[in-house]
């Protein structure tokens, strides 16, 4: 993506923003059909405890991402239609989220994931990264502070000062 998708008013062009939404939700869609149909033929097999909550966990990131990104591209949406302004959707509770889930390396090692699932994976990711990249052009970098992270190096600091 380059700048000529960004109006002079920091906002994305409507056409580039639509076509992107539009793409989006096509992966949306077929990532919920699959696993719809995946999760009943899933259950009529027996598989082993750890390849179950492996497969479990890798499509719960799966729909973690589509639903981050999906979420991003309606409040965009809602910036392009007057129903919320750019300051607005440029706060921290309407950025992209979940990068460290989102984009955490696909260990296939783990267990037998299937291969389509993993395509879906890889899929989801690059869309993950664009839309950070338009996040990004957009707003600028905003630090990606997790709370309970920050939590954590409070506590921590508090220690060693101690």
């Amino acid at each position: 993506m380059t700048g000529q998708n960004i109006e002079k008013d920091g906002l994305l062009d409507p056409r580039f923003l639509e076509k992107s939404y539009q793409e989006a939700m096509a992966l949306t869609q077929a990532v919920a059909s699959y696993l719809e149909v995946e999760n009943r033929q899933v259950r009529n097999y027996s598989l082993n405890l750890g390849t179950e909550v492996y497969y479990a966990s890798e499509s719960m990131r799966v729909s973690t991402c589509l639903m981050q990104v999906m979420s991003w591209f309606l409040v965009q949406k809602g910036v392009a239609a007057g129903e919320i302004t750019r300051k607005q959707a440029g706060a921290l509770k309407f950025r992209l989220g979940a990068r460290d889930i989102c984009l955490a390396d696909v260990d296939t090692s783990k267990g037998d994931l299937p291969e389509q699932l993993v395509t879906f994976l890889h899929k989801a990711q690059a869309l993950y990264r664009q839309v950070a990249r338009m996040d990004r052009m957009v707003y600028g970098d905003h630090g990606e502070t997790n709370p309970v992270h920050e939590l954590f190096s409070r506590i921590r600091n508090k220690d060693i000062s101690e």
